[in-house]
């Protein structure tokens, strides 16, 4: 079991189109990664610090086209 499954109540609101049992938080980062980075909570934007490296949020969000200027900004300073 993944520490996304674990999570999955936690997690309905930014997956609310898909079944969170199904995600891997390893197969599934570059997806879990921008969706929290996007519209996570405080709550889940801690889980997503612990679970992986600053250095690969920045480089996700930095290269994706689904997380808003707004948000690169933000994410690129922390």
């Amino acid at each position: 079991m993944t520490n996304c499954m674990r999570m999955s109540k936690n997690l309905k609101t930014v997956f609310w189109d898909v079944d969170t049992k199904l995600l891997d938080d390893k197969k599934h980062a570059d997806y879990i990664i921008t969706r929290i980075a996007e519209f996570g909570t405080l709550e889940q934007t801690k889980w997503l610090r612990k679970k992986y490296s600053k250095k690969r949020i920045k480089e996700v969000v930095a290269n994706s086209c689904n997380v808003s200027p707004k948000s690169k900004s933000y994410w690129a300073i922390i």
